[in-house]
């Protein structure tokens, strides 16, 4: 009763879940499957989470892009470097917010469930190098790429993943794989 109360009185509350999020105008990721369309519509992609330490994180994620994904990403939000930052746990909340699908190839930034904490290094270097390359190859003339990452974590205390497991294959039969530390 005093809830709809507040409500009414107050109708800008925002009543967040037993989690924080601190992004209030998107929705932020639900434990179990959550489902997104971006790069205007030509890139599809489902986001596995769970709980750690009493907050979601991805554990995995897949999905297709297509060569007319390309650069309909957008970039990270204030909102979404302090989610980053409210997951990273070690110590220096200094990582960045990391696409989990890349900007450059149809990724949203302004929307938490695509987003991870991220080791600043590896973000800006192979990681984004590994980007590139399949940016690269959507340009030869493929028409679907299928991603798909799992993210793995010292333990179930840990919000912030510790390795990153990325594979692209494409509708030619070509494939692409990494293992990036994410530390």
């Amino acid at each position: 009763m005093l809830y709809l109360f507040l409500l009414f009185v107050f109708p800008s509350i925002v009543v967040q879940s037993s989690t924080s999020c601190v992004c209030t105008t998107v929705e932020c990721p639900e434990e179990g499957h959550n489902s997104v369309v971006m790069g205007n519509g030509y890139a599809k992609f489902d986001y596995l989470y769970t709980y750690h330490n009493a907050q979601e994180v991805v554990v995995s994620a897949s999905g297709t892009i297509t060569p007319q994904s390309l650069d309909q990403g957008t970039e990270t939000t204030t909102c979404t470097q302090k989610y980053s930052r409210m997951l990273e746990d070690d110590g220096d909340h200094n990582c960045d917010a990391g696409h989990i699908l890349a900007n450059r190839l149809g990724g949203y930034g302004n929307l938490p469930v695509n987003i991870f904490p991220q080791n600043a290094g590896m973000n800006r270097g192979t990681y984004a190098q590994f980007e590139g390359k399949i940016y690269d190859y959507m340009n030869t003339g493929v028409q679907l790429g299928n991603l798909s990452w799992i993210f793995y974590y010292e333990s179930d205390k840990h919000t912030m993943p510790n390795v990153v497991n990325y594979t692209a294959s494409f509708d030619d039969g070509n494939e692409f794989y990494s293992l990036f530390d994410n530390i």
